[in-house]
Parts: C-alpha cells; sequence; structure tokens
C-alpha cells in the first residue's frame, strides 16, 4: 500500500519528506549529509522546507532521451 503526503504549508519531517520524494529515508539522510538536500534544525527536529524540497528534485539529474532511430542490427 503506498502513503500519500499531501503538499505542507512550511515543512516535512525527514520521513515524511523521504514519502513525498519517492525515496528511503537512509538516501534522504545521505542527500542531506553530503549537502545535496537542505535541512533545518528546530529543536530536535530536523525538517526540510518544502521550498528546499521542491529545489532539490529540480536539481536532480536528468535521464537521457533514447535515440528514437532504430538499431541498424534490428533487420
Amino acid at each position: 500500500m503506498s502513503q500519500q503526503v499531501e503538499k505542507p504549508r512550511g515543512a516535512m519531517s525527514v520521513s515524511d519528506f523521504a514519502i513525498w520524494a519517492g525515496i528511503g529515508r537512509t538516501t534522504a539522510w545521505k542527500e542531506i549529509r553530503e549537502g545535496h538536500l537542505r535541512a533545518v534544525k528546530v529543536s530536535a527536529r530536523t525538517i526540510i522546507r518544502f521550498a528546499d524540497a521542491e529545489n532539490w528534485l529540480a536539481t536532480r539529474p536528468q535521464l537521457p532521451v533514447p535515440n528514437a532511430q532504430p538499431s541498424p542490427i534490428a533487420k
């Protein structure tokens, strides 16, 4: 069963971010640790602002578009 997270108004937890992004929590923490995803501390909690989550997604590398020409070997 897939969990759905509504678009947050300001910020979300790392767990909610992972669900929103469709990645695991370990990957989310790795992205934070490596500086690809900005997170902030509020008291004991680590949160991700929605604007930072959208920016993270926009800066991910895009997959190359496959060549539409048929392979000459396919004949």
